[in-house]
């Protein structure tokens, strides 16, 4: 009987952002983003070790988020190129069991890639860890990082260009990073005239896209975590993957093989 999760199949994929040299390109990558922030940082009179920080935690972001998104897009279109998808739905796997198992495999990879950027802010900076920040600085990465890489395989497998859909995931990313100043400018009502139409446009658009501001904030990790909670974070995470992971398998199941 079908399953909705298939290990072979996770397997293979983590196989596959090993034989791609996802994990040693990402590391290079993060190792020299970091190098150059706390370059950038050191160059503060004061709190250099803060302002090091805070660009370091910020450069890994971007990173980790460009090479998960740029690697689930890529795969996923090669795959319908090479036919792999044709191969891996002949055997016993259902489509639905297809994307969760792709959606499990990328989150996987998208926590680990969180889990190494927190070990190297701890490396740079092991005398000023405030462990509250920390852990919610990292958990909310996760999440962000997993969100945005299960909506990188549903944009590739809507989208039949690798890169259509990884600016349309980026482009994503981008407007739910702004998402509290666009929703700020509403509240002070700044939009006037003939644009007061747009303010109820992007007020409904929030309503649907991921609050990515209120995750992975750099004070968490020089001031604490304040009172922001894990729970709400990892309820929102949970919520839009599961949203993106069943709009894939609907596209999914309508395509003709």
């Amino acid at each position: 009987m079908n399953t909705l999760v298939s290990r072979p199949l996770i397997y293979y994929v983590l196989m596959a952002a090993l034989r791609d040299r996802l994990i040693l390109s990402l590391i290079l990558f993060m190792v020299v983003g970091t190098c150059v922030s706390i370059f950038i940082g050191s160059s503060a009179v004061i709190e250099a070790d803060q302002f090091a920080l805070v660009f370091s935690a910020t450069g890994l972001r971007l990173a980790g988020m460009m090479g998960l998104i740029l690697f689930a897009v890529f795969y996923v279109r090669r795959a319908f190129e090479t036919k792999d998808i044709d191969y891996l739905l002949s055997r016993p796997i259902s489509r639905p069991c297809f994307i969760v198992s792709h959606a499990v495999a990328f989150s996987l990879l998208a926590a680990g890639v969180a889990l190494f950027a927190e070990i190297a802010l701890l490396i740079l900076s092991p005398h000023s860890i405030i462990i509250e920040g920390h852990i919610l600085w990292m958990v909310s990465l996760m999440v962000e990082f997993i969100i945005m890489i299960n909506a990188a395989l549903f944009f590739s497998m809507v989208l039949t260009s690798a890169a259509s859909a990884a600016m349309a995931t980026a482009g994503l990313y981008i407007l739910a990073r702004m998402m509290g100043q666009i929703l700020g400018i509403i509240d002070e009502r700044i939009s006037e005239g003939g644009i007061g139409w747009l303010s109820s446009v992007m007020e409904g658009i929030s309503l649907i896209v991921p609050r990515l501001d209120l995750m992975a904030q750099t004070t968490w990790l020089v001031y604490g975590a304040g009172g922001d909670s894990l729970v709400l974070i990892g309820a929102q995470g949970v919520a839009y993957t599961a949203l993106l992971v069943v709009a894939a398998t609907i596209d999914l199941r309508r395509r003709q093989f």
